[in-house]
């Protein structure tokens, strides 16, 4: 373990490695071999057959080839965080140089086999790789060019110069220590030694050079710089391609493609320009420069034409890739405007997820000028998104959300859903959270499983292997297991296994790959200590893609064993997913669970078609049904439903059909309770239910939470608080997280914990600002709290919602009906402002 993390550190150092968490980086250095080599000793030779990459993690090496008459080229001399080799690891053909070690060096090689599978999972690596490539064949280029138009008496100054930069010039004055041989110099410019000699004694004579030793003083910068730019040679302009020259170049036709179009808009360009134009057109140019070039590629995003106006638009292949990049931007101008000294200029982002046509130097359509108008929306600093794009963002990992409601863009006759996003503070680095201290047992999460292929079909493997990991994990009561869609907040985030671990309040986190070429799959499992990172067991399974899902199983029970070798061995179910038509509903059931708890009236159909999608797909499976169920009676209860007797009805239906596919699934039975208290108003048969679930499955956070808001509606706060707090800490990350905390508010005002209620309530709010319940809890909180100005804003907002509701409607709508606190919160709510 000692050689895996130095070897880590040092990969920490390679360039082409940055933004790479542990994880990946411990990958990388399995597939490295270590090499040390002394000074002037050979590392690759030009006749060599091996094409490996070679990484420089300490020393310096260099690449020089045989240019006749026992004359040598010296191409570059690279050091520590460079590589080599890449040319014949990409292309497989033979070195074209020679590398020796200059100072004694320590390498890590890789096969070109490893290399290209890297390059091609890792777009920040990829990126990297590009611009070195292109940045090679700039400095050839202009070496190519200096061999061939400038006399060696300039050569021989541009080196001086670029050794006087690389030095440091303070002062019109440059100080190289260590300086090259003439022999060196000779070798670098394309010269022999003789002429260099000649050459340095002139400058010497002229008052520019002094030599003492190994060091060189040139005493006039700018004077050789003179000196060059007199010598350059003439320049001659290329003549223009003809149009139909160019036609040739350009590929015809473009294609709809699903992206994260993120607009940049730069707010009182007018006046900063009119105060200093000159000044402000710099530092604007300087910023979109980096911005273009730097940023928004280590993203893997790809910046496009400048839009009219003051601003500039990229794509990405997701929102969670523009949100990191948009975060970077606003901190990149900051640090402009800091260093400036002078009026800040100001950027708001806006960001959008669409069907876009996407074509070789743009992309169009109405998602373009959805992010614009989103943009309009935000202040100097800000990011906004909309609801497309706040769907593929882990609220608290990718970023803080805060939900803006319905609004109204400019030229756009419907409203859209927005968010307001900034970046989640980092977390702190401790040996373990007190959430995980509190559990008592082996706490572990699962994150999804990272799929390696371009096959769509394949999309919701990772997914549907981790959710069926946790749920066989979670049939053994000595775990505590986090909850699948907390875990799944981490599908994307590039975070490391100590900061999910603190994250989730958990002890172990498991995490993996899987690797398809169809008919064979690879999956590769890591456990690990999330205290410390260290990896406490790992495992790689080969098979049939078809027996993927038997795999799994094994997984599990491994995993089972590792952790808690005490714990005693369980029979594990099979995968209830057994074919890609059953894994395709699973992805539909998912999509249907985030848009009915967006809220929006569109959302929330979608997502009952969703449902009724997947049942059609997969008939057999309880999930769908479950969900379905829970559809219906948050339609009740938001106050959407024409008819309540009919979507109870339904409800009741659905929740049936489920618990006939499963009669032990913990989803459907926690369902099944709610469906008996708002359907029937029946809390026994309820709490027979979420009794039944919490023995199938005690780590199911819906049971937990229906269990907390039953007892709360009996009327005991204490344990109601306490089985609601134990559902957030079993989904911290939940997407539907307003839910648990709106849930949990309604157990603190059963327990006249109500500073505590106004803050849960506050939170589902912000996450989303359209649940009605959250906001009849924030106004009865607020109320039996003495702030009845703001319980009166509160129940504005709640008619604006609801404008029908009435504290009658309340009174036979809510569950608790026959408790104490049904009529203190009536009463509540009337005193706030709400019609009796």
């Amino acid at each position: 373990m000692a050689i895996r993390m130095s070897a880590v550190l040092g990969l920490q150092k390679v360039d082409l490695f940055k933004g790479l968490d542990s994880a990946a980086l411990r990958e990388i250095a399995a597939q490295c071999k270590w090499i040390r080599r002394k000074r002037n000793e050979p590392v690759i030779r030009r006749d060599d057959t091996d094409r490996d990459v070679y990484f420089v993690i300490a020393g310096q090496v260099r690449v020089a080839a045989a240019a006749g008459g026992g004359r040598r080229i010296i191409l570059r001399d690279v050091g520590a965080g460079e590589l080599f080799g890449e040319h014949s690891a990409l292309d497989g053909k033979r070195r074209f140089a020679d590398v020796v070690a200059v100072r004694e060096s320590l390498l890590a090689s890789m096969s070109p086999e490893a290399f290209r599978a890297l390059v091609a999972s890792h777009a920040t690596v990829r990126e990297r790789l590009l611009r070195r490539l292109a940045g090679s064949v700039r400095e050839l280029a202009a070496r190519l060019l200096d061999f061939g138009a400038r006399r060696v008496q300039a050569r021989v100054w541009a080196e001086l110069l670029r050794l006087a930069r690389v030095a440091g010039v303070a002062g019109n004055v440059a100080h190289i220590e260590r300086a090259p041989t003439h022999k060196e110099i000779a070798s670098r410019v394309g010269t022999s030694r003789e002429e260099v000699t000649r050459e340095l004694s002139r400058l010497v004579r002229q008052g520019l050079l002094t030599r003492t030793g190994r060091v060189l003083e040139l005493h006039d910068v700018r004077a050789l710089e003179a000196l060059l730019v007199d010598a350059a040679p003439e320049e001659r302009e290329a003549p223009f391609a003809t149009a139909d020259e160019w036609r040739e170049f350009v590929a015809p036709g473009s294609q709809r493609q699903r992206r994260a179009i993120l607009v940049a808009d730069v707010l009182d360009s007018t006046s900063l320009m009119e105060r200093d134009e000159e000044r402000t057109l710099e530092r604007w140019r300087a910023f979109f420069a980096h911005a273009t070039s730097e940023v928004i590629p280590t993203h893997a995003g790809r910046s496009l034409a400048k839009l009219l106006g003051d601003g500039f638009l990229a794509e990405f292949p997701d929102a969670a890739h523009a949100v990191k990049c948009a975060f970077e931007l606003h901190q990149g101008l900051a640090r402009l405007n800091a260093a400036s000294g002078a009026p800040a200029l100001g950027m708001r982002v806006g960001i959008h997820v669409a069907d876009v046509i996407v074509e070789t130097f743009s992309v169009s359509g109405d998602g373009v000028q959805v992010a614009a108008r989103l943009a309009e929306l935000a202040n100097a600093g800000e990011t906004i998104a909309s609801a497309a794009a706040r769907d593929q963002l882990a609220s608290g990992v990718d970023a803080l959300v805060e939900d803006l409601g319905e609004q109204r863009l400019r030229s756009r006759s419907r409203a859209v859903r927005a968010f307001r996003v900034w970046p989640r503070a980092a977390p702190p680095a401790s040996a373990l959270s007190a959430a995980a201290r509190a559990h008592g047992r082996p706490s572990i999460a699962v994150i999804p499983f990272q799929l390696r292929s371009e096959d769509a079909r394949f999309a919701f493997i990772g997914d549907g292997l981790a959710d069926e990991t946790i749920a066989a994990l979670s049939r053994a009561p000595d775990f505590f297991v986090v909850s699948r869609l907390s875990s799944m907040a981490f599908r994307n985030a590039p975070l490391g296994l100590r900061a999910i671990g603190e994250m989730l309040g958990v002890q172990y986190v498991l995490s993996g790959s899987v690797q398809t070429a169809h008919p064979k799959v690879m999956f590769v499992a890591e456990l690990a200590d999330a205290r410390d990172g260290r990896i406490v067991w790992s495992e790689r399974f080969q098979g049939d893609l078809i027996d993927v899902f038997v795999m799994q199983a094994e997984l599990a029970r491994k995993v089972a064993d590792s952790v808690a070798p005490v714990v005693r061995s369980i029979e594990l179910r099979r995968a209830r997913i057994t074919n890609f038509d059953e894994l395709d509903a699973y992805g539909i059931t998912l999509r249907g669970v985030e848009l009915m708890h967006r809220l929006s009236p569109e959302d929330f159909l979608a997502a009952r078609l969703a449902f009724e999608t997947a049942i059609a797909r997969n008939p057999v499976s309880a999930a769908p049904h479950a969900w379905l169920a829970k559809w219906h009676v948050m339609r009740v209860a938001l106050g959407a439903s024409d008819n309540p007797a009919q979507d109870s009805a339904a409800a009741t239906a659905s929740a049936q059909r489920a618990l006939e596919c499963d009669a032990d699934d913990a989803l459907a039975l926690a369902v099944d309770a709610l469906v008996a208290a708002w359907s029937r108003h029946d809390l026994d048969a309820a709490e027979q239910r979420l009794a039944h679930a919490l023995s199938s499955n005690p780590n199911e956070p819906l049971a937990w939470l229906h269990s907390g808001i039953a007892h709360a509606w009996r009327g005991r706060g204490a344990e109601a608080v306490k089985r609601t707090e134990h559902a957030l800490s079993l989904s911290p990350l939940d997407p539907m997280i307003y839910y648990f905390q709106s849930l949990a508010s309604t157990a603190n005002l059963v327990d006249e914990r109500y500073e505590r209620a106004v803050e849960l309530a506050t939170s589902s709010l912000r996450e989303n600002r359209l649940h009605t319940p959250s906001l009849r809890a924030l106004a009865v909180g607020q109320v039996l709290s003495g702030r009845l100005e703001e319980a009166r804003e509160t129940v504005h907002r709640l008619r604006e919602l609801e404008p029908r509701l009435t504290a009658h409607d309340f009174r036979s709508r809510y569950p608790g009906r026959d408790s104490p606190q049904a009529e203190r919160f009536a009463r509540a709510l009337e005193a706030a402002g709400l019609p009796a």
